[in-house]
């Protein structure tokens, strides 16, 4: 997995930019939560989860210290707040996922896209044109324990330009 990390490739999706159209829709996010150790502590997570208003649902497994939060659909989710949620309820992330689902694959030059506003920028952009559903591993300070971000923090340039929404590091 660690190769994932190390290049930028010279592929890249574009959505809703430069005249390109496709049509795209984040709708799951997969999150590990670390210092889960009873059904109280999960609940607490779920619960601030859910007060973001792009969630419809949150399902949490114990035995695993994950969740699955279900986006709505047609609206933008804002990844950090997740992520924030968690630490709200008094833990870290240990890794933050999410489906991309594409409905026309779209490649030009570069190593990232743009979603409603947010540029996503790949660690390693993708060698094949993205079409479909898409697993989106998000690199960050909020999105893994402080070990993995140590290491990956030096991958981590936007050679992207200005953003005039959020920037997020991606791997697949």
């Amino acid at each position: 997995m660690r190769s994932v990390f190390y290049s930028v490739c010279a592929v890249a999706l574009f959505l809703f930019a430069g005249g390109i159209t496709a049509s795209a829709q984040f709708d799951t996010i997969y999150l590990g939560v670390n210092g889960l150790t009873c059904s109280q502590c999960s609940r607490s997570v779920e619960m601030q989860i859910r007060k973001l208003d792009f969630v419809a649902d949150v399902q949490m497994n114990l035995e695993h210290t994950e969740g699955k939060v279900i986006l709505k659909k047609n609206k933008k989710p804002d990844i950090e707040r997740v992520a924030q949620a968690v630490f709200d309820a008094g833990f870290s992330v240990r890794y933050l996922r999410a489906d991309l689902t594409i409905d026309h694959s779209v490649t030009q030059s570069g190593a990232c896209f743009r979603y409603m506003g947010d540029q996503y920028v790949f660690t390693q952009a993708p060698k094949e044109p993205l079409k479909g559903t898409v697993k989106l591993t998000f690199i960050g300070k909020k999105f893994l324990p402080k070990n993995e971000f140590k290491k990956m923090q030096t991958y981590m340039e936007n050679s992207c330009g200005e953003a005039s929404g959020k920037v997020y590091h991606v791997a697949i």
